[in-house]
């Protein structure tokens, strides 16, 4: 798991067409059932298991932090879901995706 993927840690070579990731300093191998540090990430990125504190996450989260940087280029915006602190990431993520 990467569990830093964003803009900045994307690199776009036109010419060759190629989208590689980069720094992998908070990177680990997934072990099912194992417990990890939910302070990764960076907030407007993070999936909403880690900021609900889930210690027992996986790849997803990577998946997610993905459509968060994907949306940005779709909609064109800076930041799509853009919170001042974890709660109001949590809120700003259910009032486009719901509660249930």
């Amino acid at each position: 798991m990467h569990r830093d993927v964003k803009p900045l840690n994307l690199v776009v070579n036109n010419k060759e067409k190629e989208i590689k990731v980069i720094d992998w300093g908070l990177a680990e191998f997934y072990i099912p059932s194992k417990d990890y540090n939910v302070r990764v990430a960076s907030r407007y990125y993070k999936g909403p298991e880690l900021l609900l504190d889930d210690r027992f996450y996986h790849y997803s989260l990577d998946i997610w932090s993905l459509g968060c940087t994907l949306a940005g280029m779709i909609f064109k915006i800076d930041t799509f879901f853009k919170g001042s602190d974890n709660f109001d990431q949590l809120i700003r993520i259910m009032r486009v995706l719901g509660d249930e």
